[in-house]
Order: C-alpha cells, then sequence, then structure tokens
C-alpha cells in the first residue's frame, strides 16, 4: 500500500473520499483543490486530470452528506477518510528510515561523516584499529575494511545501531566488549556513532589517484585541480548559443536554456496564464499570496510590459526583505539560543534577532553582495563603520552559531564551515584531521583559516547598533533599567557598609596571619583562620599590598609594624624593648601615642603578640568611633589626636578595611555572589527583553595579539604539527597572491579575498543559491559544495553567464531576480507532459516550471493572512511561534536545545549547522496539524467569520474563495459548497468550509 500511495495514489483517495460523478471536473483540467488535502499530494507524479478519473465514484453530495454523519466534524471526516492513507505514510516513512540516509544528499552525510564520524574514529579508535595495529583484526580508517569487519565479523550493520557490535561496545551495553577499554566515551560522541550507524553508516568512496597524479607535488596537485575542476577555473563567458525557436527566448538565458533542450529533442511548455504568474511573482518574492483585487487588477492590465511593471513593485516591496532573509538564515545556521550549555548558563541570544534584521534589510536595499560578505565577516574593520555602526549587526553572521559547551576549537570549525560552505561552497571543515579526500585543500589551509577565527574575541559589552532614538518606549526602558540598577546598587552599598565593619573590627585576626607567615617563623602550613572565622583571601591580598607600601617611610603605625617584623625570632623580646624606649628615631617619634604607650606598658614578648596588641588598639578605636556615632549629633572626629590618628588609618579610602563597590564584588562569598548575579540578571534582562531596549550587535573584535597557527595532528590540539600563516586557501591564491594575512586576525583580508572579483567561487555559488529559490533546485544542485564530489552545473555557461552579468551590474541581487523573472523560462507553466518527462525526468533541462509546495513559514502566513490576522510589521525580536503569535514565520524563537515539534515536522532545517537546501518530507505530523492543531482551526474560524455579515449563501461562499485562494470559485464548487452549508451540523459547516479550502492543494502548492 505505501507504494502505491507513494505513486499516483490519487484515485484511491478519491475512492476513500467516495467520488463517482465525473460532471464535476467538467470545467476544470485538475481536480478541485478541496478533493485533495496537500499533504497527500505526489509531486514526482503527473497530476491527476479528468480523463484519468475512474468512471464510478459516489457523487459530491454524497460525501458532504457523510461529512455530516461522521461525528458530525469535518476534521474528524477527513481523519476517518484518510485513516489508511496515514497507514501508509506510516508504513512508507518507515521503509525510507532503513535507507541509508532519512533524506540528506550525499554530500550532507559527507560533511557529517568528516566532521563528526572520522575525526571520533581517529581520536578513539585508530591507535589500535588503524594501518600500524589491527587489534582483533579490525581497523577502522577505511571504508572496506570497515564493511569487512574484524575476527568475529562485521561491526557495523547500516540502519540497525542495536545489532552492531560498534554501538554496543562504545556504549558499553556488552560487559565482555567494552571499547576504548580506558574509559567510555562521552554521551554526545555515542550519539554521533549511533546516528551515523542509524542513517545507513554512509562511508564516502575511496579511490586511488592514478599513478601520474602520484608523482605530483602537493603544489602541483593543486595547480593541477584548479586548472581541470570547473568550479576553480575564471568565470568565463561565451556568447549565447543559437537556437531555433528565437521568438521563445527573451533574452540570453532563455537561449542557454532552449539550447540544451532543442538538443535533447525537446520543446519548453506553454507560458503560464497570468492568474498563475502573480501567484508565483508573490510566493517567490514575497513569500505571500496576492489579493484577489490584485490578481483581477494583474488579469486585466493588458500593457505588454504588465508583468515587469508587477516584478518591480515586489522587488521594491518591503516583505521582499523578509522572504529572502530566510532563506539565507538557513545558510547561515540562524537560531536565538547557543544550544546546550553545562550547568543553568543563560544559552539565549538575546540579540540575534539583529542580524537578522540586518540581513532583512541588505535585501530589501539590495546591499551589493560584495559588501554584504564584506560586512559579515568583518564589519568593525571597514572604514565606514564609525557612520554606519548599524553595519557591526553583520558580524552576527559568525556570532550565532553553536557554542559546543564552550569547546573553543569546534566553535572556529563551525566559523570555518560557515564562511567556506555558505560563501565559496567548499568544505574545508572536512581537513581538519586530514588533507581534503577529495578536493584539493590540504589540511594546512584549514588551519590557515583556523588563526584568523582563534585570533578573535566576543566582547564583554555587545556595541549599541547607533544612538539610541528618543521615545516613550526608550524612555520607558531606560526608567525600568535604572530601577533594576539601583536594586542592585543598593543591596551593594548595604553589603559594603557590613563588610567594611567587619574589616575594621577583625584588624587584629589580620595582623596575626601576617605574623605568623613572616619568613624567619618557617610556619609553612598556617591557616587562613582567625579567633572569628576564617579569613578573607582578597583582603589578605589588600593587607599584604598595603603594609608593603610602608615598609620605609615613615608611618604612624606601620613604621612601628615593620621594624617589629624584622627582629629575629630568638632576639624578639630584648631588640622590641629596645626600640619602644627610642626617643630619638623618627619612626618611633611618629608612631601613634596610643600604640607605642600600650607596647611599652607591657612589652609583647613575640611579634604575634606585637600584632595581637596592634590590632586590639585598632578595634578599640573603631569601637569607640562606633558608640560615638550613636548620639543624635554625628561627630567628625574623636576628640583624642591618638585615637583619631588610628581612626583616619581604618578609614583611609585606600586601606585595606575600605572598599569601594567594584572591590566589594569581589568579596562577596558564594551566597552574596549568587544573589548579586541573579540581581544583575534582572538588569540584564530588561536590556535584552524591554520593548524599548536598544538593539546591540553580536560582533567579533580582533585580539591584540593574533595567533600563530599550527596544525593540529589528527585534529588533537594536543598533538601540535608545523605553524601555518594565516592566508587564504591556495586552490584560490590566485585571487590575492597568496600573501599571508598580517592586518590583525585577518578577517578583512580574509573578507577581501572572497569578495574578489577574481574569485572564481563566490558569484557562482551566489547565482547558483538565487536560481535555486526560484526554481525550486539550482543550476548545480550541491550547492554548498563546488568540489569534485559535488553536482557539475547542468547549464555551466549559463552559470558563467549570470554570474559576470551578476558582477557587472554591480553584485545586485534585485537585478539578478529581474534578469529571471522576466525570462520565458522562468514563466513556463507546470504542466506534465509525459514525452518530456520520459526523456528528463528530473526536468533538469528545465522544460517545465517545477510545481513546488510552499515552505512551512509561507504556508503558516498564508493562513494568517486568510484569518485575517497576519501582523505584518518588520523587524523586532523574535516570538514563540508556537504559542499564539501572529507575527511572520521567519520571526520565530529558534531554540537550539528545543526546537518546537511543529518547525521540525515541517522541514525546518537544523540551525546546528549550515543547510543549503531544505528537505521536503510528507509525513503525517503535518497532516494531523492541518486537521486537528488548534491553530489551524481556529484560523478556519477566523476567515468563516470575515464573510459572516454576507446573508446570502453563493456570496459568502465566493468571498471564502476571493480571500483563501484568491479567485472566484466556478458554478460547480458554488453549488456543492451550498449543498454542504445548507446541511445542519453540529458545528459551524462555514468553518468547516473554509478549513477545507484552507488544507487543499491550490492553497499550500505554487504553479
Amino acid at each position: 500500500m505505501a507504494s502505491g500511495l507513494r505513486r499516483g495514489y490519487n484515485g484511491s483517495l478519491l475512492e476513500l473520499l467516495g467520488f463517482r460523478d465525473r460532471s464535476m471536473f467538467a470545467n476544470r483540467q485538475q481536480l478541485p483543490c478541496h478533493l485533495l488535502p496537500f499533504f497527500l499530494h505526489d509531486q514526482t507524479a503527473p497530476p491527476v486530470t479528468r480523463d484519468k478519473v475512474p468512471p464510478v465514484r459516489p457523487s459530491f453530495d454524497s460525501y458532504f452528506r457523510r461529512v455530516k454523519q461522521t461525528r458530525s466534524s469535518i476534521a474528524c471526516a477527513f481523519r476517518a477518510a484518510t485513516a489508511c492513507v496515514f497507514i501508509g505514510l506510516s508504513l512508507a516513512c518507515h521503509v525510507a528510515s532503513a535507507e541509508p540516509n532519512d533524506g540528506a544528499t550525499a554530500a550532507d552525510q559527507e560533511a557529517y561523516f568528516e566532521t563528526n564520524v572520522r575525526p571520533l574514529l581517529i581520536k578513539h579508535c585508530i591507535e589500535c584499529h588503524g594501518p600500524d595495529d589491527q587489534s582483533g583484526e579490525l581497523r577502522l580508517d577505511r571504508r572496506s575494511s570497515v564493511e569487512k569487519g574484524g575476527g568475529s565479523g562485521p561491526v557495523v550493520v547500516p540502519g540497525q545501531p542495536q545489532q552492531s557490535s560498534l554501538i554496543r561496545a562504545v556504549g558499553y551495553s556488552d560487559l565482555s566488549m567494552q571499547m576504548p577499554p580506558d574509559g567510555k566515551l562521552p554521551p554526545e560522541a555515542i550519539g554521533v556513532l549511533t546516528r551515523w550507524v542509524q542513517t545507513g553508516a554512509y562511508w564516502p568512496e575511496e579511490k586511488d589517484a592514478d599513478d601520474a597524479h602520484k608523482t605530483l607535488s602537493p603544489a602541483e596537485q593543486i595547480d593541477a585541480m584548479r586548472q581541470s575542476h570547473w568550479a576553480y577555473r575564471p568565470i568565463e563567458t561565451t556568447p549565447p548559443p543559437a537556437v531555433k525557436n528565437n521568438d521563445w527566448a527573451q533574452q540570453p538565458l532563455d537561449q542557454f536554456v532552449l539550447s540544451r533542450l532543442e538538443g535533447s529533442g525537446l520543446q519548453p511548455s506553454e507560458p503560464a496564464d497570468r492568474r498563475t504568474l502573480i501567484h508565483r511573482a508573490y510566493f517567490t518574492l514575497l513569500g505571500l499570496p496576492p489579493t484577489y483585487e490584485q490578481v483581477e487588477a494583474f488579469v486585466a492590465d493588458q500593457a505588454p510590459n504588465a508583468f515587469e511593471k508587477l516584478v518591480d513593485s515586489l522587488l521594491d516591496n518591503q516583505h521582499y526583505g523578509e522572504r529572502w532573509a530566510r532563506h539565507w538564515m538557513d545558510i547561515a545556521r540562524y537560531a536565538d539560543t547557543a544550544g546546550y550549555m553545562a550547568g543553568s548558563r543563560e544559552t539565549r541570544y538575546p540579540y540575534a534577532y539583529t542580524y537578522r534584521d540586518y540581513v532583512i534589510d541588505a535585501f530589501n536595499d539590495d546591499k551589493p553582495y560584495d559588501q554584504f560578505v564584506m560586512e559579515q565577516l568583518a564589519a568593525d574593520r571597514l572604514p565606514d563603520v564609525e557612520s554606519n555602526p548599524q553595519s557591526l549587526a553583520a558580524l552576527g553572521f559568525l556570532t550565532v552559531g553553536r557554542r559546543f559547551m564552550n569547546r573553543q576549537h569546534d566553535i572556529i570549525d563551525d566559523r570555518i564551515d560557515v564562511v567556506m560552505r555558505g560563501f565559496l561552497g567548499m568544505t574545508v571543515a572536512c581537513a581538519r584531521c586530514h588533507d581534503h579526500k577529495y578536493d584539493p585543500i590540504p589540511t594546512a589551509d584549514y588551519y590557515s583559516l583556523y588563526g584568523v577565527f582563534a585570533s578573535t574575541d566576543e566582547p564583554e559589552e555587545l556595541p549599541l547598533l547607533g544612538e539610541p532614538q528618543p521615545s516613550k518606549s526608550y524612555d520607558a526602558f531606560l526608567q525600568e533599567q535604572a530601577k533594576k540598577q539601583k536594586e542592585v546598587d543598593d543591596w551593594l552599598e548595604e553589603t559594603r557598609v557590613k563588610t567594611e565593619d567587619e574589616l575594621r573590627s577583625r584588624v587584629a585576626d589580620y595582623l596575626v596571619y601576617f605574623a605568623q607567615t613572616l619568613p624567619q617563623y618557617e610556619n609553612k602550613n598556617v591557616k587562613r583562620q582567625g579567633k572569628r572565622g576564617s579569613l578573607r583571601p582578597e583582603a589578605i591580598k589588600r593587607w599584604q599590598d598595603y603594609l608593603a607600601q610602608y615598609e620605609k617611610a615613615p608611618h604612624p603605625v606601620w613604621s612601628l609594624w615593620h621594624r617589629l617584623a624584622a627582629i629575629a625570632p630568638d632576639q624578639f623580646n630584648d631588640q622590641a624593648t629596645a626600640i619602644f624606649a627610642e626617643t630619638s628615631d623618627e619612626s618611633i617619634t611618629q608612631v601613634s601615642p596610643r600604640l607605642l604607650n600600650a607596647l611599652r606598658a607591657e612589652p609583647p614578648k613575640t611579634m604575634v603578640d606585637a600584632a595581637q596588641r596592634i590590632g586590639d588598639e585598632s578595634e578599640a578605636v573603631y569601637g569607640a568611633w562606633v558608640e560615638a556615632n550613636k548620639a543624635e549629633e554625628k561627630p567628625t572626629r574623636l576628640l583624642d589626636d591618638a585615637d583619631e590618628t588610628i581612626r583616619q588609618e581604618l578609614y583611609h579610602a585606600q586601606g585595606p578595611t575600605s572598599l569601594t563597590s567594584e572591590q566589594m564584588v569581589t568579596y562577596l562569598d558564594q551566597g552574596q555572589r549568587n544573589k548579586h548575579n541573579a540581581m544583575i540578571g534582572k538588569v540584564k534582562g530588561v536590556e535584552v527583553s524591554h520593548p524599548g531596549a536598544p538593539p546591540r550587535g553580536m560582533v567579533l573584535v580582533d585580539k591584540k595579539n593574533p595567533i600563530q597557527p599550527v596544525i593540529f595532528r589528527r585534529g588533537q590540539p594536543g598533538n601540535r604539527g608545523d605553524k601555518v600563516p594565516r592566508r587564504f586557501p591556495q586552490v584560490l591564491e590566485h585571487v590575492d597572491g597568496g600573501k599571508p594575512f598580517s592586518d590583525g586576525s585577518g578577517r578583512l583580508e580574509l573578507a577581501s579575498a572572497i569578495a574578489n572579483p577574481k574569485n572564481p567561487l563566490t558569484a557562482r555559488v551566489i547565482v547558483n543559491r538565487i536560481w535555486q529559490h526560484q526554481f525550486g533546485q539550482g543550476l548545480v544542485r550541491t550547492a554548498s559544495d563546488f568540489g569534485t564530489r559535488g553536482e557539475t552545473p547542468t547549464h555551466p555557461e549559463l552559470l558563467d553567464y549570470l554570474a559576470a552579468e551578476f558582477m557587472a551590474d554591480g553584485w545586485s541581487i534585485k537585478r539578478l531576480q529581474r534578469r529571471i523573472l522576466m525570462s520565458s523560462t522562468w514563466q513556463q507553466s507546470s504542466s506534465f507532459r509525459q514525452v518530456a518527462h520520459d526523456t528528463d525526468p528530473e526536468n533538469r533541462l528545465l522544460w517545465r516550471m517545477p510545481r513546488r509546495r510552499m515552505e512551512f513559514e509561507p504556508l503558516r502566513d498564508r493562513l494568517l493572512v486568510a484569518a485575517g490576522r497576519l501582523d505584518l510589521s518588520i523587524g523586532g525580536r523574535s516570538v514563540m511561534i508556537h504559542q499564539d503569535a501572529v507575527r511572520r514565520g521567519l520571526y520565530a524563537y529558534v531554540d537550539r536545545e528545543d526546537m518546537p515539534s511543529l518547525l521540525a515536522s515541517f522541514d525546518l532545517p537544523s540551525p546546528d549547522a549550515s543547510q543549503a537546501i531544505r528537505a521536503q518530507t510528507t509525513v503525517p505530523q503535518q497532516a494531523l496539524f492541518l486537521l486537528n492543531a488548534k491553530f489551524v482551526i481556529e484560523q478556519a474560524k477566523a476567515l468563516a467569520n470575515r464573510t459572516a455579515d454576507q446573508a446570502d449563501v453563493a456570496a459568502r461562499i465566493t468571498s471564502l474563495y476571493r480571500i483563501a485562494l484568491s479567485r472566484d470559485p466556478d458554478s460547480v464548487e458554488i453549488e456543492n459548497a451550498t449543498a454542504f452549508v445548507n446541511t445542519q451540523h453540529p458545528i459551524d459547516p462555514w468553518a468547516q468550509l473554509s478549513q477545507i479550502l484552507l488544507l487543499c492543494n491550490e492553497f499550500a502548492f505554487v504553479e
């Protein structure tokens, strides 16, 4: 049954739903939209047409009667009618899960293997199971050896981790076989290996280079690849080829496409009608549907340049930037959190939204793509940064990635990957542990780039993106921030006063400690403990530094201290008595009479006794001052001059018993520190969550002293090899002359090399990405891998033509978009033709426009548009889209650690790595959401309510179609819908009819 559902199951679905009357299809080539929910649509099979509908079906009326009889709910009717369909889908999904991958391309699988699996095997397994040693006859460094297994047979069963002895061994589930023997791998590493086996244990093919290639030096091999591989060769423009059908080709783009079609004996499809074109253009450029009025106005506009005007208006529309920013955010692995972090550390990126808003503005402003590249890598180093501080938000491209438990090597690896795959289509990260297996990327190139990003830091305080603009919201933010900060300051001041009181009342404890630690006493294990508890380490350091200042200078207290501290222990009694008796020595005559008299009255026998006595006298003075301040009239000094001298010492601003607020923070104990952090968190919370808080950029800054990178052998930081310069990859050294980077970290030089017009990859890669989102597939289908393992272009001359024109047009993405949309190629219909399909089943030659299903964000947006609830405001903080949020889908809060299942079910890509192409799955969760989710049902009710003021049934049905599908219903649709809503239902039939419209193919697919 599963295979039947995956191919041409539409007729069976009609049987399930109970149709038999063919007359209902008389006026429409394809089935009416409400017969087939989009999530059961087979995109690869030709559409069901009226001539393929089986002749015997129950009538449309009988279907609506069935709806009434099935628990009085249209959702229940769909559940009952498609129950076996869901079973079939589940079976199909189960079968698919046993395949070598779960929808990922070979390039994705290879990237996962080279980035995650091979490094684990090298680190933990190769020493005992590699080329030098094969313990248990098992070798784990080659595909053929892994397939063969060891002495006890295969260790990996693709798709079945439970049956794979490798997984049992690393999981320590088999007591007789636990690997590595010196300790169990961390759970994250076991998860990597388990996922690898579960998804088919993909291992790239290993091919030996030919003998001639083996004789070349590494530099010669790179040079040979530079000359032979299409992507590394300079962009070349060739004249558009001659074609037979010159009338069809509106521009050179069409000639390149038509030449390939004619050479294969094919012809392009007929032009799409105007209704199709406007829907396609709106979806492609805005991700929003046109209104009924906009469709009718365009259809009625007979001007030759009507479509040209439409395209220009859409490119100028402020929502254009939102649509295309979402595409770029997949590449930039955008998320609002850092991913899992140990402990209770904050994982939120409070200012990630500023990067998303920067990208929106960049597309809306048609920022030249070379400048777009430069700002995302080095905005802080560009000359206009002071006049354009908003550009600092662009650096979020580097900083919004996953944080890998703060493992810096992995964070840098992620940044290398997103830059090189995102801008250049180069899988440089595969060279982290060894030279790239297929592409001319030695490990030295990887660590050259590693040195660039290792030479950067993220500042503690992120910069404002310009001066905040005065507003009520900003004023409210300042007031709330000041309120929370005052709470912190008041508590800290209260704590500071108490701590100073403690320090002044424990002078003896600290002085005794220092007396005990004098070198001549040879006390090696003196505890930091006084009569009244532990001594503060910070206070010990302050006392130590303070006492050292008066080792030679006269002082009313500490001159005497240093004289006594210099006496040998066995001579202390005699020498101390002699010192107290002196009357002419300045170091004695300036000593506070109170201290001197106290020591003369009963001379101390040891330095510890002297320290105790000096401390006691100081504490007595402190006590006298406290008592004096209890009087109603506060004193300004102590009456006794000798006491006042000591008091001034205790309250000296630079003394060890006085603290500033900043110093107080370092004195906090663990409990106080937790409270202080919590209060600071509330201040930060206002800064990151208050609607009036000014935006800040998630920036990087260059370190003062750049890092000298070295190669990590086998990717291990502890196994250091040769030094390498920070520089651009050698295969592209002709771009910048191969000079080592010398300006700070090298980010600016790296950005300049990527944005250099001589770079053969940059323009090709972005042009291909734009083409991919216009046609559903790129001219190069491996959009982030232009290496030797990636696919070659289907139309290489066209790709180079567009890349050259793109640069000649000032790197303008809007001009590129306009060029594509105005082509006959893009304006073809999506009609299926069997002959063309037999020749080119994957439509690589572009004989028709591919039919495409909307991604989740525009689909959800369209539901809200139909309900009249979509909030079209632009920019700002992310929202919890799985809750009752009505903003556009690209503003969804993306939590790496807790991705809403709704987003994952509808193929929102993982933000853990750069994603070039979204998977497009058909799974039961999608159907269940659209049939039963409260969100969808509420939008259906809201759609019905928008027409509730219309008493005429036919007029109301027409309004529903106009709102939901931007067209009028035909007579059959009005007739059947009228029959349905006129039948008594316990649930509002208008809401049910509205939901049918929201579930149909026409609503969710773009022709």
